[in-house]
């Protein structure tokens, strides 16, 4: 087998331009990076389908340079009248309309439930949600291995444990980036309460947890640590998210593009 480099294990979290400006985030500057010219400017050719980026053949057309594909969507919505609420309708929609990009589209490989183990179990999902999704999966071709976004501050949630073997993977971010020292751990307990299933990281240009830029050096150490966690087979790949804020002028894009260059084309062990 063909060794691997870093940069080959790498993904970016493809969003809409200009995604969170339009949202939550408009002191920010205005992005106009596409997910292709993103691609195009790290060499990362696995890409998160999220962030405003309609499940949709236009969609992939608009990322040619994309190798592998992971759709998204979640199993809950909010609204002011209900507040969180289970979605089971829309979420079974949006992978059947994964399935049929997939069957069109061999780079689409799986489907991510996002923000599962915060918005999902704030709604009540339980485990018959879970294999009512899966039969449909099942049944219908092609099959899209159920991927489920756990954070790392969640997982001892008591609802977890009996939700976590209906997924093949997981996502598990770090929305804190101040508690980078503690995501090994983290990395190691989500296995042993999953029995070892592969995990996805991912890791913010923003420290959405704590509201704030990050310095250079916290850009830097979350990077290294993620890069032990690759080296050392923890994770099967790191999620840098996102799109829409890597051209940016924030010290850790800075940091990025300077750790890319320096770290990219080492090979894996």
């Amino acid at each position: 087998m063909e060794t691997q480099t870093v940069r080959d294990r790498l993904w970016l979290w493809g969003m809409k331009v200009n995604a969170l400006q339009m949202t939550d985030n408009t002191e920010w500057s205005e992005s106009t990076m596409t997910t292709e010219e993103a691609i195009q400017k790290t060499g990362i050719t696995n890409v998160l389908m999220a962030g405003g980026l309609p499940l949709t053949r236009e969609t992939l057309n608009s990322m040619p340079s994309a190798r592998r594909i992971i759709a998204k969507w979640s199993l809950h919505s909010h609204s002011k009248e209900k507040g969180m609420y289970l979605d089971y309708d829309r979420c079974v929609a949006a992978l059947r309309d994964a399935k049929a990009l997939a069957a069109i589209d061999t780079r689409v490989e799986s489907f991510l439930i996002d923000d599962f183990s915060t918005g999902s179990i704030d709604a009540g999902v339980k485990p018959e949600h879970l294999a009512q999704l899966q039969f449909v999966n099942a049944a219908e071709f092609p099959h899209l291995p159920l991927h489920g976004t756990v954070y790392t501050m969640t997982l001892d949630r008591p609802q977890l444990p009996a939700l976590l073997p209906y997924f093949a993977a997981y996502l598990t971010p770090l929305w804190h980036a101040t508690d980078i020292e503690r995501l090994p751990g983290d990395v190691d307990l989500l296995a042993a309460l999953s029995g070892g299933k592969p995990q996805l990281l991912c890791i913010y240009l923003y420290d959405f947890g704590n509201g704030q830029q990050l310095s250079y050096e916290l850009m830097h150490r979350q990077l290294e640590v993620a890069k032990m966690l690759l080296s050392g087979d923890k994770v099967y790949g790191v999620v840098i998210l996102g799109t829409c804020m890597m051209d940016l002028d924030w010290e850790a894009n800075r940091c990025f593009y300077d750790w890319l260059d320096e770290n990219g084309d080492q090979p894996l062990d």
